[in-house]
């Protein structure tokens, strides 16, 4: 074994101080090898801290180029300390890391550890396992994979700044469950899933689904958010809940209980208006006792007329519920781009609110349930500070909430992804027991990742601003320990949205050269 220095100083049984004769990389594996009672011990750290010093060389030198000394590199020394992550223990083949209850002594042997050890413990160790990415400080490649049911039952949260990689994590995420054909519902903001090519076996797997949903069939308090009735709207909130069931109990005398086969969605809406406008020609046909408050019956009816012209193509009466347009084993994607953030959180909340119900029933009636959910399902939100805000008050932030308490006994995971860690909900980020942290510079950023999570270390977070794209620190479930690794590049990469500026400039000019020569050439 290659023998890099030894452990110097005070000892504990987390961390040790070590002097080498080369110089070690952050987040590098080491071995601590020392002997006690007559048995040789073999600890396993990984370099949080490192440093060059050369005694010659200090901070009082104030002119270095008359100091009259030699600079020699052999005086170079490089000190650091080592997170001490367990004794090695092996087993019938399989590597443990045992918690230290005695520090090592000063002296211990640095060394390098077998590569093959690396790969027993970060590499596959089941159908469970994929693989996301390699160790980043490793000479040699050693792949690291990732438990995925634990991403599922334990949940997750990939947090990053813009270009550092997040669409490539998720992509890579998407490939390898894909190939296990399981369920992925996707909440995109930014329609970069509509165009991803992930595949199976030859097939594309993903699903793109418009949120075309039947107002109808929501929930009263939905409904009313769809067309712009916000809760704190009590008196509008009265009298479009009291319209449309009115407007219900018309249909169903006129057409039957299946009414909404034979009525259209302006059909529907102009009806409602239509009653609400009697009981603003004679008070006396209104439902209500005293006296009608007419600005928010207007209002109510103006906000109907602006719902069916702005987002009449969202809204139709009949349409299947979107749970089951779900099709499991493959990406489902609800595209909303082309929505506003209260409309993308009315359809979203009803999602997550039916999935959570659907996953129960399937557990509770076992094989031969009727569930629409049959299988274990992840729901990943894009730009999740939108629906589950630190300062909003949204219904999909309620069952996002109520998801990651409960999900892990029904299995419904949430993955979370963000560039604005501070803007997230912190009883949401504190329930994600999985973080893929890429580069974050931001320190209130920083501070609010590292007060929602016990496992990031202050020595973790020191890394997260020089971290590279595609650069990662991962911990939680869904790993052993935690780790720097350099994610996979994605085969289905998800369709970035940066804008090719240059190129679209350069097209632009050259069109108007194209332009002045047809020109020229006519006169």
């Amino acid at each position: 074994m290659e023998v890099y220095g030894i452990c110097v100083g005070n000892t504990s049984p987390i961390k040790v101080n070590f002097l080498a004769k080369k110089v070690l990389k952050l987040g590098q594996f080491v071995y601590i090898v020392y002997k006690e009672d007559e048995r040789e011990k073999k600890l396993l750290g990984m370099v949080e801290s490192v440093e060059r010093f050369n005694r010659y060389i200090h901070d009082g030198i104030s002119d270095f180029e008359n100091m009259g000394i030699v600079l020699d590199t052999s005086e170079t020394k490089v000190t650091g300390r080592i997170q001490i992550l367990g004794e090695i223990k092996e087993y019938d083949g399989n590597i443990t890391l045992e918690m230290l209850k005695t520090p090592p002594p000063p002296s211990a042997k640095v060394v390098k550890p077998e590569k093959s050890l690396l790969e027993k413990l970060f590499g596959k160790k089941g159908n469970s396992f994929v693989r996301i990415g390699k160790l980043l400080s490793e000479e040699e490649e050693i792949p690291v994979h990732i438990d995925i049911s634990q991403v599922v039952l334990r949940h997750l949260a990939i947090l990053a700044i813009t270009g550092a990689g997040k669409s490539n994590t998720v992509s890579v995420l998407l490939d390898q469950i894909g190939n296990l054909n399981g369920t992925v519902v996707v909440f995109d903001f930014h329609g970069e899933y509509i165009n991803s090519k992930f595949e199976r076996d030859g097939k594309k797997i993903v699903k793109d689904i418009k949120p075309v949903v039947d107002p109808t069939t929501l929930p009263d308090r939905d409904f009313a958010n769809l067309i712009g009735i916000k809760q704190n709207a009590t008196v509008q909130f009265r009298y479009f809940k009291r319209a449309i069931k009115d407007t219900f109990e018309i249909f169903k005398e006129e057409k039957g209980e299946d009414w909404r086969r034979f009525i259209g969605t302006k059909d529907f809406f102009g009806r409602v208006i239509e009653l609400m406008e009697k009981w603003l020609e004679d008070s006396e046909k209104s439902p209500f006792k005293g006296k009608l408050r007419e600005d928010s019956l207007y209002e109510v009816i103006n906000k109907i007329e602006d719902a069916v012209n702005d987002i009449g193509h969202i809204l139709q009466v009949g349409e299947p519920d979107l749970l089951s347009k779900i099709e499991e084993g493959k990406i489902n994607v609800f595209n909303f781009s082309e929505v506003d953030e209260n409309i993308a959180d009315a359809i979203a909340s009803n999602i997550l609110k039916h999935a959570l119900e659907e996953r129960k029933k399937a557990v509770r009636e076992g094989v031969y349930s009727t569930s629409k959910l049959k299988n274990p399902v992840l729901f990943i939100v894009e730009e999740a500070h939108i629906l589950a805000g630190v300062n909003k008050n949204t219904e999909s932030k309620y069952y996002m909430t109520k998801i990651a308490r409960e999900g892990r006994k029904f299995g419904i995971g949430l993955c979370i992804v963000t560039q604005r860690p501070k803007g997230l909900d912190k009883e949401i980020l504190s329930q994600m027991n999985n973080l893929i942290i890429l580069k974050l510079v931001e320190p209130e950023d920083q501070k609010h990742v590292q007060s929602a999570s016990e496992s990031l270390s202050k020595e973790l977070m020191d890394y997260l601003p020089a971290l590279n794209p595609g650069e990662a620190i991962i911990i939680g479930n869904m790993t052993r320990i935690p780790l720097l690794i350099k994610i996979d590049k994605a085969k289905g990469k998800v369709q970035g949205n940066d804008i090719p500026v240059v190129e679209l400039w350069s097209r632009n000019k050259d069109s108007e050269k194209i332009e002045k020569l047809e020109n020229l050439e006519y006169l």
